[in-house]
């Protein structure tokens, strides 16, 4: 008998799972993730050290894929007063509902997550939970003798807020008070 070999067929992405079949066994899933699988997290400044433990727990409400998620662990960041790694603790919990497009309506107590549940992406949405848990403004605890920098100086954010922008500031000198010289006019009107 001859033996017929042919190239095995490519498996799918390893994080790729159905969320339907996993919700109707109520399974429960667990990832250890570092930063090599978080895209997202390195294009926020993301540094090696990430580590982040995930429990994914899969059920059904009205019949509607739900994730409870929680993630925990340590992702590596940019300190905003020294520019040196920070290690920020991630610690964050929620309650996900996978929906196929972002009109859907979402149940109270749940966060839509857009995805087709026949294919969903343990790491985006772990990622996903990871990016809400990070602070705007990682800093070192003050006092920190890693950081370089020194404890009064001021904390610049990465993303400036519209009020350091240009023309957000000249928007908030132009800002016209419409009863300002009301005053004048009542004085003016009793005059006559």
């Amino acid at each position: 008998m001859a033996h017929y070999y042919t190239r095995p067929m490519s498996p799918g992405p390893a994080d790729q799972v159905n969320a339907k079949e996993l919700a109707a066994r109520a399974a429960v899933v667990e990832r250890h993730l570092d930063l090599a699988q978080f895209d997202r997290v390195r294009e926020a400044g993301g540094l090696p050290g990430t580590r982040i433990d995930a429990q994914l727990r899969f059920g059904l409400f009205d019949g509607r894929t739900t994730v409870d998620v929680r993630v925990d662990g340590v992702a590596m960041v940019p300190c905003q007063r020294c520019l040196q790694p920070c290690a920020t603790d991630v610690d964050e919990a929620a309650q996900v509902i996978v929906v196929r497009d972002e009109d859907e309506d979402v149940p109270g107590g749940f966060e839509p997550f857009v995805a087709q549940p026949e294919q969903l992406s343990l790491a985006a949405l772990i990622e996903e939970q990871v990016l809400l848990a990070l602070p705007l403004v990682p800093t070192h605890a003050a006092g920190d003798p890693q950081c370089r920098a020194s404890s009064d100086a001021e904390v610049v954010p990465l993303v400036p807020s519209d009020a350091d922008r240009p023309a957000a500031k000249a928007a908030v000198e132009e800002k016209q008070t419409p009863f300002a010289n009301l005053r004048e006019l009542l004085e003016k009107k009793n005059e006559r």
